[in-house]
């Protein structure tokens, strides 16, 4: 493969190849374009890897016999744009030398076996669209860095064990369309700067270690259409606000501390498809607004759409919730579930 001095794209993803990556690879210097996933590659990714000055392009991803660390030299591709590692069996941590990779656009290296912090040395990546850390044992704070990266649109950090508190600095990041980072050890709350991050459209912050009411600016994101803030300790009520987030489709609340009445206003969310709010402290009827909801949408899908806890075990007990539309019941105390047969 040395000999082929003037190649400049290399593409054989989805293949059935085998074996490691040769070190001759790195002596293309004219290639701009690697696409080498979905293959059965093992061993490491070759040290020299930096000698191919003009590589804009790198996809090694879906390989799980790829393994060591992140070769120094990688992080010399300084015209890299799109950087694809994941999927693969690869440890070690990210060097603050990513610095150097200025004109980077997409960098995924989610489903690995990474380690240690984000550096903050990201921030110089000012070109970053998509950064996808997923499915790691990446731990420590978010730092300040990240949130300079003003062009980012999808952001992932799922599965992870980051801590400390997510920084009103999010708000920062206006361009944002996903922001998925459930899964971790966050502590603190929602900061009320999410708000400022208009183009969002999914929002997954469950089973994330957060607390605390929902902050207004959370009610000002109209395109959002995934909230998913299950399992978290999330108090108060939910606002009557919620009716302007009028894009929703999938509003996911269980196993919070929430309380008070559900208010009408989720019945303005024309589209909404999945309400689940049981195991929290609402109480009181379900409103007709949202029941007229089911037979337009939240009954349209296979699994259970809209769940509540309408159900008690104890006939000595009332149910939390009144609800003559759930598809799926269940007990406040127990968390015992029963589906509705209609």
């Amino acid at each position: 493969i040395s000999h082929l001095e003037n190649l400049g794209i290399l593409r054989a993803e989805n293949n059935k190849i085998r074996g490691s990556i040769p070190d001759e690879i790195t002596m293309l210097e004219n290639i701009s374009e690697i696409w080498l996933q979905d293959n059965y590659i093992t061993g490491e990714i070759p040290q020299n890897v930096g000698a191919m000055k003009n590589l804009e392009n790198l996809k090694i991803s879906g390989h799980r016999g790829l393994v060591g660390t992140l070769p120094p030299s990688l992080f010399e591709l300084s015209n890299l744009e799109f950087l694809y590692l994941n999927g693969n069996s690869l440890i070690g941590s990210v060097s603050e030398n990513i610095r150097q990779l200025t004109k980077l656009i997409d960098f995924r290296i989610n489903d690995n076996s990474f380690n240690g912090t984000i550096p903050d040395a990201i921030q110089f990546c000012q070109e970053l669209e998509i950064l996808d850390f997923s499915h790691n044992d990446l731990s420590g704070t978010l730092p300040s860095g990240l949130f300079k990266l003003s062009t980012l649109q999808y952001f992932y950090l799922r599965a992870n064990s980051f801590t400390g508190s997510i920084s009103e600095d999010i708000g920062q990041l206006t361009k944002l369309i996903h922001l998925l980072v459930d899964e971790n050890k966050f502590n603190g709350t929602i900061p009320n700067s999410i708000g400022l991050c208009q183009d969002l459209e999914k929002l997954h912050l469950q089973e994330s270690g957060l607390h605390g009411t929902l902050p207004d600016g959370l009610y000002d994101l109209m395109n959002l259409q995934d909230l998913y803030l299950d399992r978290n300790d999330f108090s108060g009520t939910i606002s009557e606000r919620i009716g302007d987030m009028t894009g929703l489709l999938d509003l996911r609340l269980y196993e919070n501390r929430f309380s008070g009445a559900l208010p009408s206003t989720p019945g303005f969310c024309e589209d909404l498809e999945i309400l689940l709010i049981e195991n929290t402290n609402i109480t009181g009827t379900l409103p007709q607004e949202v029941c007229a909801l089911t037979a337009k949408n939240l009954f349209s899908i296979e699994y259970a759409a809209l769940r509540a806890d309408c159900y008690s075990g104890d006939v000595n007990v009332a149910p939390f919730i009144e609800c003559d539309c759930c598809d799926t019941c269940c007990d406040h105390v127990t968390h015992e579930c029963h589906k509705i047969i209609t």
